[in-house]
């Protein structure tokens, strides 16, 4: 089996309606690719890391960072740039709609605003002030500042016209090109048709770097932050329609590991199923990150800030893992075993969560950092337990106390969770569980934040939990 690919293989894709052929190292940024080689300068190098919505455009209708793409995925794929909105001269009413009511100042953010907008108009979802606000959460303004630019996506939806012209007809007339990059910076992009396709490609290759939403890795193999030598190639992994997908199944809730965060947000069987889910995924960067973000990418970087990994250690959740020698099932306290370091053997690919549905269990879930939303974890606090009797009467049993960020990697609180079990919560016994868990916990001082302030607020929080429960 061949495992690899040329240093340039034929991209075939169409931008705003025309079609492309490229050949172009598939690892290399579809930013990069719009910019510089299809010279459509609307979408912008703003952060490179998916935070300020500069590069975003449209990929099948969704809002993507296109910082975070690697050109291979958009294969066969739609890409909608803010000069496809555009047709034969006329702006759409869109653009014309921030130009009469202020919503651009220096051009910066409007490319990203404008598509992002687009996305939610052409969704048909409700379009009120918060949905609005909503969409562009992602897209980052300093001078016009967000009034004007809420406005004027408002005054287009109250018309009910269309968000864009005709993306056939705009844009620039791209044809046939051939792209060469720059050789040894941008990886090779390696596809999986199939699992077991992508098991032996592992097997064949142990360089190859597994991809996904590419939101974290991608950051990583950008150009001029890697050591100066070849980066590895990537196998992408987005195709395996086989590792998506929620279900319910022998009391489980079963999550593909190439489930997104916005498929998690908007499942109404994980709702049903864990409520606390949709919470979690709620917070998770916008709406382009969420789109492209999987929920096995974040239990692989293993990051001690990642959002899903406390829920999965409170609710006991296992982590389904296929390699070489068949697939097995990993408990997820011992899953992370360091900083970014997980319990799988080389050749494994995560494929995908368990969580067994306990009867009357309850799980809370906080998350603390600088701002409310779109941010990394300084603390995350998840704390699942059964009651006897009554709500907020009966003892806690089978208390599970689960840290992100406070450690190397995610964490159970074994003392604290003794404190509590077989108890019933009061507030005398949330101070107590706050102060067990506040000694329990060893955190460290990096640029994020301070030990001191982790360990204050992960009791605090705590407290605030346990105390809820009382009433």
């Amino acid at each position: 089996m061949t495992t690899g690919l040329p240093a340039t293989a034929s991209i075939r894709f169409t931008v705003n309606g025309r079609p492309v052929e490229a050949a172009v190292d598939g690892g290399r940024r579809l930013l990069d690719v719009l910019r510089h080689d299809l010279g459509l300068t609307g979408a912008k190098e703003g952060c490179g890391e998916g935070e300020c919505g500069t590069c975003a455009v449209l990929l099948d209708g969704e809002l993507v960072n296109s910082c975070l793409v690697p050109v291979g995925q958009a294969a066969g794929r739609e890409v909608l740039t803010v000069e496809g909105l555009a047709s034969e001269g006329r702006l759409a009413p869109l653009q014309a709609s921030f130009l009469e009511l202020g919503g651009t100042q220096c051009g910066m953010c409007a490319p990203g605003m404008l598509l992002a907008a687009h996305a939610l108009l052409a969704s048909g979802c409700p379009a009120g002030d918060a949905d609005i606000r909503e969409a562009i959460a992602g897209n980052l303004c300093r001078c016009t500042g967000y009034t004007r630019i809420i406005e004027s996506i408002e005054a287009v939806a109250d018309d009910g016209v269309p968000g864009t012209a005709s993306p056939a007809n705009g844009g620039a007339t791209l044809t046939a090109v051939s792209l060469t990059g720059r050789p040894g910076e941008e990886p090779r992009l390696v596809r999986a048709t199939s699992l077991p396709d992508a098991l032996a490609r592992l097997a064949a290759d142990p360089r190859l770097r597994p991809l996904a939403g590419g939101t974290d890795l991608m950051v990583e193999t950008a150009p001029g932050t890697g050591p100066g030598h070849e980066p590895r190639p990537l196998l992408d992994l987005a195709g395996l329609d086989e590792l998506r997908g929620i279900e319910v199944a022998h009391d489980e809730l079963v999550l593909g590991a190439l489930t997104t965060w916005e498929e998690l947000r908007r499942s109404t069987m994980a709702h049903a199923a864990l409520p606390v889910l949709a919470e979690v995924a709620a917070v998770v960067g916008a709406v382009a990150i969420r789109n492209r973000g999987t929920l096995g990418g974040n239990c692989v970087t293993a990051s001690p800030a990642g959002d899903l990994l406390p829920v999965l250690l409170a609710t006991d959740a296992r982590l389904e893992a296929a390699g070489p020698r068949g697939t097995r099932t990993i408990p997820a306290e011992a899953f992370w075993t360091g900083y970014r370091r997980t319990a799988l053997a080389p050749g494994e690919l995560l494929v995908a969560i368990r969580i067994p549905l306990v009867p009357g269990r309850q799980v809370r879930v906080r998350k603390v950092g600088t701002r409310r939303a779109l941010a990394i974890a300084k603390v995350l606090v998840a704390v699942a337990w059964r009651e006897d009797g009554e709500p907020g009467a009966g003892a806690w049993r089978d208390v599970r106390v689960a840290l992100g960020s406070v450690a190397a990697c995610p964490i159970r609180a074994p003392r604290t969770e003794a404190v509590l079990e077989g108890r019933v919560p009061t507030l005398a016994l949330a101070a107590e569980a706050a102060a067990t868990v506040a000694a329990e916990v060893s955190p460290i001082d990096d640029v994020r934040s301070t030990a001191a302030y982790r360990r204050a607020v992960t009791g605090r929080v705590l407290r605030r939990i346990v105390a809820g429960a009382a009433g």
